[in-house]
């Protein structure tokens, strides 16, 4: 087999194998598409903090009915880009199902900029029962790494 033939076989196996995972169905459930229930507040951070129009906030909500526990079922998710240099407040909203609608809801916030976290709640999870919630934020704490000395 010369290198060509070589090259093309890899290349279409390549090929087959992404056509295949593309096909895959996702784990993801479908977009709700009914009424809705949205929240809105404010995230409080230090005053002192300066964003950057590229810093990118993620929200994410989780019915807490049954306590804050790590198998909380997620129920919605919302992402912007702040678009403007500036300070705390950043005002948000997100949307979850309103058929769904949690007695108690949790909201998860990552703050993120050039990739890095730079923000995070203050505690683990903010939790409301209504349709009003600021978040209080922390700076993320600086990230350890370790070296492997072999």
């Amino acid at each position: 087999m010369n290198v060509y033939n070589r090259r093309t076989l890899l290349l279409s196996l390549i090929g087959i194998g992404l056509a295949i995972s593309g096909c895959a169905t996702s784990k993801e459930p479908p977009t709700y598409s009914g009424p809705t229930k949205t929240i809105r507040g404010y995230l409080q951070g230090p005053p002192y903090a300066r964003l950057g129009a590229s810093t990118v906030v993620f929200i994410t909500a989780y019915d807490a009915t049954g306590g804050v526990t790590g198998s909380m079922p997620k129920i919605g998710a919302t992402s912007f880009t702040l678009n403007r240099n500036g300070y705390f407040p950043i005002a948000y909203e997100i949307e979850i199902p309103a058929s769904h609608a949690a007695p108690r809801v949790s909201l998860a916030v990552e703050m993120r900029q050039y990739g890095r976290v730079t923000f995070t709640n203050d505690r683990q999870y903010s939790q409301t029962t209504g349709r009003n919630l600021d978040i209080p934020v922390r700076e993320a704490p600086p990230r350890v790494r370790t070296r492997n000395y072999l």
